[in-house]
């Protein structure tokens, strides 16, 4: 494995070519504003290095859709199949904390490869929860873990068990994860064809929505996946994305386990870095999972990722500077993984125009074209889905469900200040996704969304009082006061959902070990996608 700095030579020179006739601009609004009081000239200085980073994190998105779908994309590599000869011990490792899916592992354990075991690492507190898994396991013959405290989130939970346990390679499945039956060979290849591999990352798709909120956004994962993963592959840095990945053994011990932090599979992906060992990423293997269920759960996965992103700012910022890494791997860490809870940077950013330079008389004008790329890096993040989609589905549902993303994103600013704010200055907290969710009243719903919609009202009202428009906070107003509509797209199930369901063979408990192996075939069999030599990258797209 080899990585290239091309594409971040591409960000950085469109994005100084984009900057620099801004310069002058922005100098002279800034030395304009510090004639007048220091403070100002602060005020406008910051502004300025806002609209810099804003405007390098844009041209990073446009430059990575463009460069997968007309460079990358149409010469994907393909890993060809490793040698025959011995099999190594696999292990598949299933993490759940009270949302078991006996259908996902089931499925997830038809796996085509003589030397693997499964074994649940659960962290589940309610009663019925530990009834079910011990049931499954005792049917099928699967292996319980559980531990006397839930110390370190998920990496407390996945080191608990492999500081002990012997495998060549062990996988890491979420409760909703599906992994297809070549899973484990397939991942093998690749681990063969790179050398220096320590983690392969699969590509994934989300399926079995169950609901309007799921169908509508769960294309986005499809599109995010291949495009983003792909090109991190190459020029940027990849990391474990906690699920549907395979980590030796080796790799393991060199990382020194998982940290306990709630950003665990970026962490140990920087510590395998350093120790020599890369991710790399698969995009012919191609997993399952769920898009969360409801509006509800969507920002409890959000808040997660947001506090799981600060804490690794805090504590990994000297480490990442540090590291054995490239610069231009550095530079991607920092670009991806800063931008959520940066979105308390954009807060001073709205402070500074909405109520800090009006409250004190002052106005700051820039050149009107500048809003021609403000404008266009504000909406680059839709760039990929609009380019991935435009060929494969009806132009006016593409469209609802960019308008749909907008408003969902949009809305996501008051949850990822509160936990920006509440990581930075306190501990950070392993949410679990909510797997199901009940039907929501518009009681209900306003109950829920309650604090963005006070956020969105507060926010429209200072900006008029204070500039005489809602215009300059529309993008955060409207999405916020809209999420009560967001709150009850769940209620309604969706027509024509897809549903995966297991031969009924398969459902009946098993009455012995040789009788399970046949019913893990059977499953197999139904789901077989093909060898895997028979099988292009370009399926995964």
């Amino acid at each position: 494995m080899t990585k290239s700095p091309r594409v971040y030579l591409i960000i950085l020179a469109v994005w100084l070519a984009i900057l620099a006739p801004a310069v002058p601009a922005m100098a002279h609004v800034v030395a304009s504003a510090t004639q007048t009081a220091w403070y100002l000239g602060a005020l406008t200085l910051a502004s300025a290095l806002f609209v810099t980073y804003f405007w390098l994190n844009g041209t990073k998105d446009i430059v990575y859709t463009l460069y997968f779908h007309l460079v990358q994309r149409p010469h994907l590599i393909h890993v060809p199949r490793r040698p025959d000869g011995p099999e190594p011990k696999v292990a598949l490792l299933y993490c759940t904390c009270d949302d078991f899916s006996a259908d996902s592992l089931l499925r997830s354990m038809a796996q085509r490869y003589g030397n693997y075991e499964t074994v649940i690492l659960d962290d589940s507190s309610k009663p019925e929860s530990l009834a079910e898994i011990d049931d499954f396991a005792a049917r099928h013959g699967v292996q319980v873990v559980r531990r006397a405290d839930r110390a370190g989130f998920k990496a407390g939970n996945l080191n608990n068990h492999l500081r002990t346990a012997e495998y060549d390679y062990f996988v890491i499945l979420d409760s909703d994860e599906i992994i297809p039956s070549d899973y484990v060979t397939r991942s093998l290849d690749y681990f063969a064809h790179y050398g220096n591999a320590g983690i392969v990352q699969a590509n994934h798709s989300a399926t079995r929505n169950r609901n309007d909120f799921m169908r509508v956004f769960a294309i986005g994962v499809d599109s995010h996946w291949i495009a983003y993963q792909t090109v991190k592959d190459r020029h940027g840095f990849l990391s474990l994305l906690g699920h549907g990945a395979m980590v030796s053994r080796e790799c393991y011990q060199a990382a020194g386990g998982f940290p306990a932090v709630v950003a665990e599979d970026l962490c140990f992906s920087i510590a395998a870095r350093d120790a020599g060992y890369y991710t790399v990423f698969a995009p012919d293997i191609r997993c399952e999972e769920e898009f969360p269920v409801s509006y509800h759960a969507f920002k409890k996965r959000h808040s997660k990722w947001t506090q799981g992103n600060m804490e690794f700012i805090k504590r990994y910022t000297t480490t990442i500077l540090g590291s054995r890494m490239t610069w231009f791997e550095k530079l991607d860490i920092v670009l991806f993984t800063y931008s959520l809870p940066l979105t308390a940077l954009f807060s001073v950013y709205v402070v500074i125009h909405v109520v800090a330079l009006p409250a004190l008389g002052y106005t700051v004008t820039y050149p009107l074209w500048m809003l021609v790329p403000t404008i266009a890096f504000l909406l680059a993040p839709l760039l990929n889905d609009t380019v991935f989609h435009f060929r494969r589905m009806p132009k006016l549902r593409l469209l609802s469900y960019l308008l749909h993303s907008v408003v969902l994103y949009g809305s996501m600013f008051f949850v990822s200040l509160r936990s920006s704010v509440t990581s930075a200055f306190g501990k950070s907290v392993f949410l679990v996704t909510p797997k199901s969710s009940g039907r929501v009243s518009i009681r209900e719903a306003l109950t829920a969304t309650r604090g963005e919609i006070a956020f969105g009202i507060v926010l429209a009202a200072v900006s008029y009082l204070l500039t005489g428009s809602v215009l300059p906070v529309v993008l955060i107003v409207v999405p916020a006061l809209l999420c009560v509509f967001l709150a009850r797209k769940h209620n309604k199930t969706s027509a024509g959902t897809v549903r995966t369901e297991l031969p009924a063979a398969v459902v009946a408990p098993a009455r012995s070990a040789a009788e399970e192996r046949r019913q893990l075939a059977t499953l197999a069999r139904a789901a077989d996608p093909g060898p895997p030599h028979e099988r292009t990258p370009e399926l995964a797209a």
